[in-house]
């Protein structure tokens, strides 16, 4: 299957909750189910999210051969960039040219702490290496001397498929990096942590500084947790507390230049709201549709799987996601 919709769907697939097969075959049935892409983000020091998202999409991509394959974010700071475009080329070659290079700057202090560098440099490195990701996978003989890396005379070998490259798109969220988004990337991937009030101030950024480049309106990416069930009451009885242990272990634990915890006593019905797409798959559906008209996004990547929440429920969850609620998007 491979129909053309007005959003296209993407799968963030089961992560550390089961062997890695497991995720393997979840690919492939996403891939029969019509599916645009696959996404695989990266984590350090974490039992529940891997590391390493491009060694992952190497073995998707011997498992399946339509389907998009992206890094939903590869953490830039902690590589050099050598080592990054030729990795991503080899999986866009071993793909027949499907990767899409998803690139964030990372906020846990622990992840960088891991590798032994500083928080405080990740937008610097971000930014230098990504306009260096471009050049080694277009030119030849690359020679760079800057602020964090220096290359002397670099070409990557294989070249990756796309010409002139595969895209690459930002995660971002504060003021400058979200204008680092429009004068570098391709596309804008929105993480899933912040409601819609908190994303909306961030895309007019995005799209004034997108038209201010001569880039148009931006393209803009949405990652979104999805939990689908028969009725909105069983949803919320069936993944209610695990949405919360997920949101305040991964997302309100630090700082966020947007994301704001809600005051007091956290509900699911508080949390949920404009942040979470759950419910029946009526209820879903109008939750995407708000925000493909309030944002204009192009992209949804949707994750079914959180831990707390067993592999029938999300199993059942994702088959009404691709019955009823694909379906109703336009495919």
């Amino acid at each position: 299957m491979n129909m053309e919709r007005a959003v296209k769907i993407g799968l963030s697939p089961l992560q550390g909750q089961a062997s890695f097969e497991e995720t393997l075959r979840e690919c492939e049935r996403a891939e029969a189910s019509g599916f645009d892409s696959i996404w695989l983000g990266e984590h350090h020091n974490n039992p529940v999210l891997y590391p390493a998202p491009l060694i992952g999409l190497a073995a998707i991509a011997s498992r399946t051969r339509r389907i998009r394959l992206g890094t939903g974010v590869l953490l830039l700071p902690l590589y050099h960039p050598m080592m990054v475009a030729e990795e991503g080329a080899m999986v866009d070659v071993i793909s027949g040219g499907r990767l899409i290079l998803g690139v964030g700057a990372g906020y846990a202090p622990e992840e960088f702490a891991a590798f032994g560098y500083s928080l405080r440099e990740r937008g610097g490195r971000l930014e230098e290496s990504a306009a260096l990701l471009r050049r080694l996978w277009t030119e030849e003989n690359v020679t760079h001397r800057g602020k964090y890396y220096q290359l002397d005379n670099a070409t990557v070998a294989p070249r990756p498929v796309q010409r002139p490259n595969p895209p690459i798109w930002f995660g971002a969220w504060a003021e400058p990096a979200v204008r680092r988004v429009a004068r570098l990337g391709d596309a804008w991937l929105v993480g899933p942590s912040a409601n819609l009030q908190e994303i909306a101030p961030c895309a007019e950024l995005y799209r004034k500084a997108c038209s201010d480049t001569g880039k148009g309106d931006g393209e803009v990416a949405l990652f979104r947790y999805v939990f689908v069930a028969s009725s909105t009451k069983k949803a919320i009885s069936s993944a209610g507390d695990p949405f919360i242990n997920a949101f305040e272990r991964m997302y309100f634990r630090w700082p966020h230049p947007v994301v704001k915890r809600p005051e007091g006593q956290l509900t699911i019905e508080r949390l949920a709201k404009h942040r979470i797409i759950l419910g029946d798959p009526k209820i879903c559906l109008e939750e995407i549709t708000r925000f493909q008209e309030r944002l204009g996004i192009k992209y949804l990547v949707c994750r079914f799987s959180v831990p707390g929440i067993s592999r029938e429920a999300c199993q059942e969850s994702l088959d009404l996601f691709t019955r009823e609620v694909m379906p109703a998007l336009g495919g």
